[in-house]
């Protein structure tokens, strides 16, 4: 497995790409799914000029697009910065800033916060609708290669609440990759096999 965390995606996808990656009550996402829509949001990123190492803002609930987001932006060699989708303007603003992230996809009905919020941030604001952002990655020819991603690199920006305000913590692949990895272990695994180890 490569560094850049999106590779666990490619890997499955091959080997087993009508394996279903993502269920959402009745709606699915095979592995197959997900790399192409992850490979086709990378092409557009890179288009809107994102560089590696940049930082993008990831404002989505527990839907379909949110792996997908997740993926292509690390496919495509940027940094994470998932926020909280109870965020509001001014905090939305702050994560933004303090993370340096120039790019937010949010969902569409987060509306004047997280528009406000980009634009109190300079950041450019990509509102995702299902139908409008299915659009948008099919019209996308697929950015098959992944970004060179380094032990050393960023791959996820975590905020977190304190009594002093937030705070960032910064994941690198190596570990993310870890985590990942014993997931699939625990995942495929059965009961029985987990109380004898």
């Amino acid at each position: 497995m490569g560094l850049n965390l999106a590779s666990t995606v490619t890997e499955r996808a091959a080997a087993d790409p009508a394996a279903v990656a993502v269920r959402l009550a009745d709606l699915e996402l095979t592995y197959a799914e997900l790399d192409d829509r992850s490979a086709r949001l990378a092409a557009f990123l890179r288009q809107k000029g994102l560089q590696q190492g940049d930082r993008v803002g990831v404002m989505l609930p527990n839907v379909l697009e949110f792996p997908i987001a997740y993926y292509g932006v690390l496919r495509a060699g940027g940094v994470i910065v998932p926020m909280n989708v109870l965020l509001k303007q001014r905090e939305i603003a702050f994560y933004l800033e303090d993370s340096g992230a120039n790019l937010l996809l949010a969902w569409h009905g987060f509306g004047e916060d997280a528009r406000d919020g980009a634009a109190a941030a300079e950041a450019e604001l990509i509102k995702v609708e299902p139908q409008s952002f299915a659009e948008l990655l099919g019209d996308q020819e697929p950015e098959t290669a992944l970004a060179d991603t380094k032990e050393e690199d960023t791959a996820v920006i975590l905020y977190t609440s304190g009594t002093t305000g937030p705070r960032s913590h910064r994941r690198r692949p190596a570990r993310l990759n870890a985590a990942t990895s014993s997931s699939a272990r625990c995942r495929s695994s059965t009961p029985s096999d987990r109380r004898s180890a």
